[in-house]
């Protein structure tokens, strides 16, 4: 697929070079290399791009659930309301209430285990921002937003 560079810098492609009459005025074709130099995003563009994927990976990890004990709770929007409601019920929970957990198997609740649950919510969530907050904080210091590496340094998630 043949590429070309308008005079104001601007890259064009085509599909067929049949067509290379439709360019803009002094138009000329470039190697598949100079395209590519000239989709590079400017260093703000890279810089909002990458921060864009750090706030992704945050609000995934936001739903990757939390660990009371040995066990792994759901943390998105729905298993949350449900959890506040029983901290809200407090000793009011139904006796023997089997609640599931994120690997399938059931715990008993209890207004303790509620409040723990709560808690761990608030933990979790905390983290995950502070470590989001920190890879922004490092890209922004980059030389190169764009190849910032944000993979490590998070809290774990359920399957991790």
């Amino acid at each position: 697929m043949p590429f070309y560079k308008s005079p104001d810098n601007a890259l064009h492609e085509l599909d067929d070079e049949a067509f290379e009459h439709l360019l803009p005025a002094n138009s000329v074709r470039i190697t598949e290399a100079e395209a590519a130099a000239l989709q590079k995003p400017t260093f703000d563009e890279a810089e909002t791009a990458a921060w864009a994927a750090i706030k992704s990976e945050r609000d995934r990890r936001t739903e990757g659930g939390f660990k009371v004990g040995d066990k792994w709770f759901h943390s998105d929007q729905k298993s949350r309301s449900q959890q506040l409601a029983l901290v809200l019920l407090g000793a009011g929970i139904p006796a023997g209430l089997q609640w599931k957990t994120m690997d399938g198997s059931f715990v008993t609740m209890t207004a303790a285990l509620a409040q723990q649950l709560l808690a761990a919510a608030a933990a979790s969530e905390q983290a995950i921002f502070a470590a989001a907050e920190t890879h922004r904080r490092a890209m922004e210091a980059s030389a190169d937003p764009a190849g910032y590496d944000y993979s490590s340094g998070w809290p774990k998630v359920f399957g991790e």
